[in-house]
């Protein structure tokens, strides 16, 4: 008996494993790596900007099918000397606002949490989904951002959204 067990036991193991293999798409499937690319370009703006702090950009996502399209971003926190007082420059500051990418099959939004060196003009914040609409509901991931600017802000974008089945 113990015999048979050890020669079963491998084969089970096999046909399990076979079987899992050949499963039709899982929660990768509906996952979509940014492509290299990637970014957005925007500028800083003052009309219609709702921000408790005073910061807001309207720009175009480009190099990407999924999220191509229109970006707003609205700040509702700063912290200069990216809340490190007495260790960073005060030209360098800690924020967090909402980015909505409208594409033409819905809007997505991030958390978008980063740093600014507005002294260098430089930049890079990880955003996090938080909402979608459209092709978005449900969706979820996040995106890294890198860039250069003041005024006009210009960043590359990678990431992973993954969409709800």
């Amino acid at each position: 008996m113990k015999r048979s067990l050890r020669v079963l036991f491998p084969l089970l193991l096999v046909v399990v494993g076979v079987g899992l293999a050949a499963r039709p798409g899982g929660a990768h499937s509906r996952c979509h790596s940014l492509r290299a690319g990637a970014g957005i370009r925007a500028s800083v703006v003052t009309a219609g900007c709702a921000s408790p702090v005073g910061l807001c950009t309207a720009g175009q996502f480009h190099g990407d099918s999924l999220l191509s399209g229109t970006t707003s971003f609205v700040a509702d926190g700063l912290a200069p000397a990216a809340g490190l007082p007495g260790v960073e420059a005060p030209t360098t500051l800690s924020y967090s606002g909402l980015i909505t990418i409208t594409t033409c099959e819905g809007t997505l939004t991030t958390r978008d949490t980063g740093i600014f060196d507005t002294a260098a003009g430089l930049f890079a914040s990880r955003d996090v989904v938080v909402g979608g609409t459209g092709r978005f509901a449900g969706a979820t991931g996040h995106l890294f951002f890198h860039g250069t600017g003041t005024s006009s802000l210009d960043s590359d974008a990678d990431g992973e959204i993954c969409l709800a089945p």
